[in-house]
């Protein structure tokens, strides 16, 4: 007897009672099991993804359609990129889960209404505390993103 395999995940979301809401803020989140985005068009990789779903904490499922990679710039303004980010056009918020961060052996401080996701010595992510909840400071990339590098020689290359 064959069986069919279905993906269930848990997803704790959060949303603050407050009279503004920007799309384009990340969240980082302790409750969210994965990163999370509502926005097809952010994606810079993506594999669609039939049958997965995740279950709010008001216990009512919502589809994850795909699966694929962002690219945010941080505070410090390096453009890093986000693997695994779940694609879930019926989500409000984009979220960043702390603990896939800690899974991957980014240890996290919270001092002074700052958040921030350390690896080794270097700060990775910075969030601000707002409403009890911590934005992330930084942005989505969206398109083609230029890069530049210093030479020994002094000059900048593009």
């Amino acid at each position: 007897m064959d069986r069919i395999q279905t993906h269930r995940y848990s997803l704790s979301v959060t949303t603050p009672t407050v009279d503004y809401s920007d799309k384009a803020e990340w969240i980082l989140d302790t409750g969210a099991t994965y990163f999370v985005c509502p926005n097809r068009a952010w994606f810079s990789s993506f594999e669609k993804v039939d049958g997965c779903y995740t279950v709010m904490s008001d216990d009512h499922p919502c589809n994850i359609e795909g699966m694929g990679t962002l690219r945010i710039k941080m505070f410090d303004e390096i453009v890093r990129e986000l693997k695994e980010v779940r694609y879930a056009p019926q989500l409000k918020r984009n979220l960043i889960s702390v603990g896939a961060l800690k899974a991957l052996g980014l240890v996290i401080s919270i001092r002074d209404s700052v958040l921030k996701m350390i690896k080794g010595s270097m700060v990775v992510m910075k969030g601000i505390r707002r409403e009890n909840l911590y934005y992330l400071k930084g942005s989505t990339v969206t398109g083609q993103v230029e890069t530049s590098s210093f030479s020994d020689d002094g000059c900048t290359k593009v």
